[in-house]
């Protein structure tokens, strides 16, 4: 099967991996009310046509956090490249080096944050969840620094757990064990096992959490500390930061106006107006819907950045439109990588980037400074 675009990637690392993985990936929470909101929200967002305008050398470029970039996209920080392609965290962020854009490692990785910080060129973030043990999460921070991170994301809406039903009915969890059902998924995708679980045995063994401290992290089979954030995670914690972190600063995970004033009055580089992929709080509203209200409020200096549903390069330009100087992208690439490795995330980042530049020329904008609110369809 030839990708064209995401859905086709997502097909494609449908029919190649384990149902457990795929599904961990790919659904949202609960009902899964929220999954489905975010996409028919971002295709409602129409935009103006325009015609007879001049629109030969459209540039996509833009700056995120500081830094140049070829589009304004950058990968978003997930658990699971790692589980759908063999060491597939270092094969994003050699993907996103190549495109020219920035790549986020989770703090729950299991490749080492110094391996990922050589391969991501073009910027390297980590993402992290803060522990009751601040001790622990802070041994993380420094470790980053010293690493050359550029930014700290830190994400804000994770205070408990969320409830994905369909993990427990396929018989995947954290820690991973061992099960009939999951060992029958596993045997009925024989490249999959091959090309990715034997590998991690021939090459060292079980993935373990090499990021953790001694006193949290383990193999991905053992029992280790709750990954989610503390549910103690205060705003207080976020001025310890912004005291101790000398680099950029992102709070991903905000929906309300008045959370992005206060981030701003704190000293945060920058937001990341998420609903966490629709995966957290099924109840939330759609992340496209609650940009606006959030951007408006952003004061000048506070970079808005959107996550959650990002599928097509018009879903950027939508953004965009609504105030979001970049997006953040986690399940398309994850979806490439599944199906490709580096070649299979470079490809969609390159898809993205090329639909973003004609749906620019399609609604008249030569540049990223020509789209605002005026491109947006009235209604």
């Amino acid at each position: 099967m030839t990708a064209y675009n995401v859905a086709d990637y997502r097909e494609m690392a449908r029919r190649r991996l384990p149902r457990a993985f795929f599904e961990f990936v790919d659904r949202g929470t609960e009902d899964e009310t929220l999954l489905g909101l975010n996409r028919r929200a971002l295709d409602a967002v129409r935009l103006r046509p325009a015609v007879l305008q001049d629109v030969r050398g459209v540039s996509t470029e833009a700056a995120l956090l500081g830094r140049a970039v070829p589009f304004p996209v950058a990968i978003a920080p997930t658990g699971a490249a790692n589980i759908v392609g063999f060491r597939g965290e270092e094969a994003l962020a050699a993907a996103a080096a190549r495109a020219g854009v920035p790549f986020t490692l989770t703090t729950s990785s299991t490749s080492r944050i110094e391996d990922v910080a050589r391969a991501a060129t073009a910027g390297f973030w980590l993402q992290l969840y803060v522990w009751e043990d601040r001790e622990a999460t802070w041994q993380v921070v420094d470790r980053a620094a010293a690493a050359g991170a550029e930014a700290l994301v830190v994400t804000v809406d994770t205070p408990v757990m969320a409830n994905r039903e369909y993990n427990g009915r396929n018989g995947f969890a954290f820690p991973v064990r061992p099960s009939l059902r999951l060992g029958l998924d596993i045997a009925r995708h024989p490249r999959w096992f091959a090309g990715v679980l034997c590998r991690y045995w021939l090459s060292g063994g079980t993935p373990r959490y090499v990021n953790y401290p001694a006193q949290v992290g383990g193999k991905v089979t053992q029992k280790v500390s709750r990954i989610a954030n503390s549910a103690s995670v205060t705003w207080e914690d976020v001025a310890r930061f912004r005291d101790r972190w000398t680099g950029r600063l992102v709070l991903k995970g905000i929906l309300l106006p008045e959370d992005a004033a206060r981030a701003a009055e704190l000293g945060v580089d920058a937001i990341v107006v998420s609903n966490h992929g629709g995966r957290m709080f099924d109840a939330a509203p759609p992340a496209i819907e609650a940009l606006p209200a959030v951007a408006a409020a952003a004061p000048p200096g506070l970079q808005v950045l959107f996550d959650s549903g990002v599928r097509r390069g018009l879903d950027i330009l939508r953004a965009l439109a609504l105030g979001a100087s970049g997006v953040l992208v986690g399940r398309a690439t994850l979806y490439g990588v599944a199906c490709g490795g580096q070649e299979g995330a470079a490809h969609v980042l390159e898809i993205l980037r090329e639909e973003l530049a004609r749906g620019m020329a399609l609604t008249g904008c030569r540049s990223l400074a020509e789209v605002d609110q005026r491109i947006l369809w009235p209604g």
